[in-house]
């Protein structure tokens, strides 16, 4: 082999193993939010109050976790989760309907593109703070 060849095999191994070894962000907290997007009636909806939406994210055990999230005047709901292998991709499902795609921005905030169809339909994206 020639020794051009051999430090790139010997480059891409590295990457590699430095790809797998990416650190797992560490979810568990309280966060802070506010949403905007459509329901399934087609009406617009906004909020730019802080503390519109609660997800408390109570445990992570590797890249599984739980927890709740509540919405001002309504109540909590269950969630679960599952953070991708890039360790920046998160998928979400709220038990009382719909499911979140969410993409850690930083270690103190994060997106949440929520989509659900039927009755309570609609397509909405939240951005949480942590609060602790």
């Amino acid at each position: 082999m020639s020794k051009k060849l051999v430090f790139t095999l010997a480059t891409i191994i590295l990457a590699t193993i430095g790809l797998s070894a990416a650190q797992i962000p560490n979810l568990v907290g309280n966060w802070t939010g506010s949403y905007d997007g459509y329901t399934n009636s087609g009406s617009y909806i906004a909020t730019n109050e802080s503390g519109a939406i609660n997800l408390v994210i109570s445990e992570q055990t590797g890249r599984l976790f739980t927890g709740n999230m509540s919405e001002l005047g309504q109540g909590t709901a269950a969630i679960s989760g599952v953070i991708a292998l890039d360790n920046k991709t998160f998928y979400m499902t709220e038990y009382d309907g719909g499911y979140d795609i969410g993409t850690v921005l930083s270690s103190d905030l994060i997106e949440l593109l929520y989509l659900e169809d039927g009755e309570k339909g609609g397509a909405f994206i939240d951005e949480f703070h942590r609060v602790n």
